[in-house]
């Protein structure tokens, strides 16, 4: 039976429309998936190429493929609500064409969690469900985190 990382912090807020819940469970299953081989450990910032201080960010809670930021860039990308100047020198000093992904980030809350569950239905939802966890590898449910 595969153990999960358990939560140890203080609840996450709403982003993207994830409630602390749902980025929990997308932060056990990242995680899960990087213990298993099935996806890479970090090793280059994907904004600046930093190699230090290296931490997984994901705009979907409910996908299993993480961006790999610097603690610095990770978070001041959280705050760019907040605090928009910060973020937009960061885009300004590496963007090349305005078109990378964290370029085209909304300056403003999006919900993209309720978006999600319009278009693909609730069933997006249960991540552990539906991703690559190899069949020789069992999870308690119990480990799984709800609230």
């Amino acid at each position: 039976m595969v153990r999960l990382r358990q939560w140890q912090w203080k609840a996450l807020p709403t982003y993207n429309g994830f409630v602390h819940a749902e980025r929990v469970r997308g932060w056990q299953l990242v995680n899960l998936l990087v213990e298993l081989g099935q996806i890479g450990k970090p090793r280059l910032c994907a904004i600046s190429g930093a190699t230090e201080g290296l931490q997984l960010h994901s705009e979907s809670y409910y996908s299993w493929d993480p961006y790999v930021l610097c603690q610095p860039i990770h978070m001041a990308l959280h705050r760019r609500f907040r605090n928009p100047e910060e973020w937009q020198r960061i885009v300004d000093r590496y963007a090349l064409s305005g078109g990378e992904w964290f370029a085209t980030l909304s300056p403003t809350p999006v919900d993209l969690a309720g978006h999600l569950r319009r278009v693909h239905g609730e069933g997006v939802a249960d991540i552990f469900q539906r991703a690559p966890i190899p069949s020789s590898f069992k999870i308690d449910p119990s480990q799984i985190h709800v609230g």
